[in-house]
């Protein structure tokens, strides 16, 4: 009895080592089952474009239809922007443009604590290994070397960093030095050979670019992959050289006759009546859209397309094959997705921003393991809303800052209020586009257009609808009725009071949009002037977003 009493706190002492090392394992165990995340980003891809989504006959993209199957297929993914850069940073930050601030050709960088806040970093400071392959096309910091992308922030935001800044070319070694130790020449198998290199569990290789770590086993991994197609900078420049595999010299070359122009397709020479007045817009784009402008060279860049889009699937299924060799595939989920959309000659137009369906509407799935998937979830999803479903899905709290929401309860097919209709915008004031907003409900589109000649200074043309400017034109569609957006309702006298309707509520989601009125955490080049900067900031301060 003496011996049991005085071994008793020894033992309770035992007991509660043991307890701890018990959870201590518990803990690790669940650390090590923390999701791997792969993150594909195509670039101008238009969702019809992806097989899964039904719309299109000739496609071929077996790796993402199963990848759709197996998981998660949004029938209603949308940016926010239509335009790259502004896009995604809103995929990186989980913000509209009118919060993050960083629109193209505005001379806005994103700030050092801004890019910190994104779902990449705040998953790096949570343990997570991560890599960036591909294209980046958010400016990011400020240092000694420079401003943007030349601050350098980037490439050591990340353990594993193997992209250009701006446009690759289909042909990345003749643009950027960091890929010219590539064993192919293309894009997407120079891609490739990153994306093998990050994934790979070799021992580390020392080059004479860079020392190319290899990734922890005990660490979870996350890897964006920015492809530059099919978009038109990479799509023009294919040359079907020898060195190219035959996919991106001869594919689908045999199916041309079956090519489907768009429903509202209209030749360059053949437009009578422009799609939008010219003191609004005038109808000029980009030279590297003028493809669009007759049957012949829309045919061939379509048939550049597929080809393309063909390419980034089997990139998906060779990931999908490593990482079912490598036994991770049940514990990593698998995003792919799209910046935007573009136009192929609907209305004689070509490029993108303008915000037309064609525009805003994107492939998107989503492959998570482990959760009960719904197949297809047609509820309104938005570029935002990558950035906090991946840190859901991760155990990483999301900042209150981000406005997207997380997609999980949709794929687990969970009751809950949703959007019903969601603000897109264009502030981008180069290349003759005016600044656009609009409203999309599940069956209504809305949008207003302000005018050029009062465009200002980035920072006030991100309020001054808030501040009072008015449009110069409005269109109302009946998406039931009119999914390709030809009939202009704005004017019907029995729509003004929906019209009235969604006005009110543009500036509603507009004044969401925007947040706070606080000036967004970028910097501005050309906001030199800092009595003009003291001024904004007063405007800001004074700004009434209730």
């Amino acid at each position: 009895m003496n011996n049991s009493r005085t071994n008793k706190p020894a033992f309770l002492i035992h007991l509660l080592v043991v307890t701890l090392l018990f959870l201590f394992q518990k803990v690790d165990a669940q650390e090590t089952k923390r999701p791997n995340i792969v993150v594909v980003l195509a670039d101008d891809m238009r969702w019809d474009y992806l097989g899964a989504m039904g719309a299109n006959d000739i496609i071929q993209t077996p790796n993402l239809d199963k990848l759709a199957a197996e998981g998660t297929l949004f029938s209603n993914a949308f940016v926010t922007s239509a335009i790259c850069t502004p896009s995604r940073t809103s995929i990186l930050t989980g913000m509209y443009e009118r919060k993050h601030g960083v629109t193209f050709g505005s001379n806005s960088v994103m700030t050092e604590e801004a890019w910190g806040n994104t779902y990449p970093m705040l998953l790096r400071k949570s343990g997570y290994y991560t890599g960036w392959v591909g294209k980046n096309h958010t400016p990011i910091g400020k240092t000694d070397k420079g401003l943007g992308y030349s601050s350098g922030i980037m490439e050591e935001s990340f353990d594993y960093w193997r992209a250009g800044h701006g446009h690759l070319s289909f042909y990345p070694k003749n643009v950027h030095e960091i890929f010219s130790d590539a064993k192919a020449d293309n894009q997407i198998d120079i891609i490739q050979e990153a994306i093998d290199e990050f994934l790979s569990l070799d021992e580390a290789m020392e080059t004479s670019k860079s020392f190319l770590r290899t990734r922890p086993e005990d660490q979870p991994f996350c890897l964006l992959i920015n492809f530059n197609v099919p978009h038109s900078n990479s799509t023009n420049s294919m040359k079907q050289l020898p060195s190219d595999p035959a996919l991106y010299r001869t594919g689908y070359r045999d199916q041309l006759d079956k090519l489907a122009l768009p429903a509202n397709y209209i030749p360059y020479n053949s437009i009578q009546t422009p799609k939008l007045p010219i003191n609004v817009y005038n109808g000029e784009y980009l030279q590297s859209y003028d493809w669009v402008k007759s049957k012949e060279s829309l045919n061939e860049n379509q048939i550049r397309t597929l080809e393309t889009v063909t390419g980034m699937d089997q990139v998906v299924g060779n990931i999908i094959q490593e990482l079912e060799a490598q036994g991770v595939l049940d514990n990593t989920i698998i995003v792919f997705t799209s910046d935007h959309g573009i136009l192929h000659g609907e209305f004689g137009l070509g490029g993108k921003t303008l915000l037309y369906d064609v525009d805003l509407k994107v492939p998107l799935v989503i492959y998570a393991p482990g959760l009960d998937q719904q197949q297809v979830v047609d509820e309104l999803s938005l570029n935002i809303d990558l950035g906090p479903t991946l840190l859901d899905m991760a155990g990483v709290e999301i900042p209150e800052e981000m406005q997207g929401k997380s997609l999980k309860p949709l794929i687990v097919n969970k009751d809950v209020a949703w959007r019903t209709d969601f603000f897109s915008e264009n502030l981008f004031m180069e290349q003759n586009y005016p600044r656009t907003e609009a409203v999309r409900t599940k069956d209504w589109k809305y949008i207003r257009y302000f005018s050029k000649e009062k465009d200002q200074h980035h920072a006030l043309s991100l309020i001054s609808p808030i501040l009072g400017e008015e449009p110069i034109y409005e269109e109302l569609y009946d998406l039931k009725n009119d999914p390709n957006e030809m009939h202009n309702l704005a004017n019907e006298a029995d729509s003004q009071k929906l019209l009235e309707m969604l006005r009110k509520r543009c500036v509603e989601l507009l004044k969401e949009a925007k947040g706070d009125n606080g000036l967004p955490k970028t910097y501005i080049s050309n906001f030199d002037d800092e009595e003009f900067k003291a001024s904004v900031e007063q405007v800001y301060k004074n700004l009434k977003l209730d």
